[in-house]
Formats: C-alpha cells, sequence, structure tokens
C-alpha cells in the first residue's frame, strides 16, 4: 500500500495496538525487547486503534468464556500473568475499550507519558483486575501516575482527545491493519506489514533488517 502521510522520513517503524487489547498485553514484553534493538534513527510511531467502541451493556456470557479462553492461552503462550478474578463480577463487564485508548492520548498530550500510562492501564487490567473502561477508575490511576485529577479528566473528556483518537483508527485502516498488535514498516511511501511473533523479537527485528536492506539495494 502506497502512503502518502509519512513521506518524511524515509523510515517509520508503527506500532497499533490497544490497551485493553489481551494479545497487545502479552506483546508487550517483545515489543519492548525489539525496540530496544532497532536501527538508530528509525523512529517510532504508535497509533490506538480499538476493539470496541463506548458501551455500559454488559457483554454476553458467550463472550465473557471466548475470553476467559484467551487470557488462558496468552498466559500460555507469552509467559504474561493474569488476574482471572476480573471475570467473577456480577453482571458481566461491558465490552468497551475506546475510553482506555483516549485515557493513552489523554497522558501522551498532558505529558508525553503515553506509552508509560498504557502499561499501567494494562497492569491494571489484567494484573489487579481493576475497571478500566470506567472513568472514575482511569482518573484515579491517573492521579496515583502523578496527573492532576481534574486536568485528566477534562483531557479525557475533550473532543480533542476523541478526534485524534479518530484520527488514529482512520489511520490505521488506510494502513489496512486487520487486527491488533500490529507492526508495519513504511519505507518510501509503502507499507510492509511485519508479522507479530510473540517472544521473537529477534526474527522481527531481522524482517525489518531485510526490507531496509531490499529498498536501498
Amino acid at each position: 500500500m502506497t502512503i502518502t502521510e509519512t513521506e518524511s522520513p524515509e523510515s517509520v517503524l508503527i506500532y497499533v495496538y490497544d490497551p485493553m487489547c489481551s494479545w497487545c498485553y502479552g506483546f508487550r514484553p517483545t515489543w519492548k525487547a525489539l525496540k530496544s534493538q532497532l536501527p538508530e534513527g528509525l523512529p517510532v510511531v504508535s497509533l490506538l486503534g480499538g476493539l470496541a467502541d463506548d458501551s455500559d451493556v454488559s457483554m454476553p456470557e458467550d463472550m465473557v468464556k471466548y475470553l476467559r479462553r484467551t487470557w488462558s492461552q496468552i498466559e500460555s503462550t507469552c509467559g504474561v500473568p493474569f488476574n482471572h478474578a476480573y471475570w467473577d463480577q456480577t453482571p458481566p463487564p461491558p465490552r468497551t475499550t475506546f475510553i482506555s485508548c483516549r485515557a493513552v492520548i489523554a497522558a501522551e498530550r498532558l505529558a508525553g507519558r503515553g506509552e508509560t500510562f498504557a502499561e499501567r492501564i494494562q497492569d491494571a487490567y489484567y494484573t489487579e483486575a481493576q475497571s478500566v473502561w470506567d472513568f472514575n477508575t482511569l482518573c484515579d490511576l491517573a492521579e496515583a501516575f502523578g496527573f492532576q485529577r481534574s486536568s485528566f479528566a477534562d483531557a479525557l473528556m475533550s473532543d480533542d482527545v476523541r478526534a485524534v483518537h479518530n484520527e488514529q483508527r482512520q489511520l490505521a485502516e488506510r494502513l489496512q491493519v486487520e487486527g491488533y498488535p500490529s507492526v508495519l514498516l513504511i519505507h518510501q511511501g509503502q507499507a510492509y506489514p511485519i508479522p507479530v511473533r510473540h517472544q521473537g523479537a529477534d526474527v522481527m527485528l531481522s524482517d525489518i533488517a531485510d526490507l531496509l536492506a531490499e529498498s536501498q539495494a
């Protein structure tokens, strides 16, 4: 796919994720390892996608069972911990993730701390069984993280942050991202999907290096 928005700089690595995507949480150690080994000078841009729009409707029981199984699979595949007590709540939680994506954008815009706050959201959700789809829970996390509560709350509710999230999701769609996590190398206006390999940072790094080398040949 040809991209015009990312022609400068010549090469960019794009990561598309959702903090409430369990496979993104499982990929986190691999992503951090990959970033630490990237070629010097290769910029990295993170985009917030979104698995589920705003909702306060409890998810159906078959979705709860599916996600329970998914968490167990990721725990085994990726070696990351989960607090399965999250699924013991009655009624079941809603299937909604957009607000957590907007929380990451708010943290980035307020203090350039989007990535670290995304990790805090993941830890609160997956290991502490907190309801990170809840506005007050996210504000509690932000306040404990060091943000002024009112400033964070205002940002999280703002049309500006919502617009940024919409723009990022639309860009992900133009990049033909079909799932999370997704990694793409943009080089010379062309988008190259990098296969996501859990616990396979070295292989992904090799894929990126090969594409850069081919495009320079």
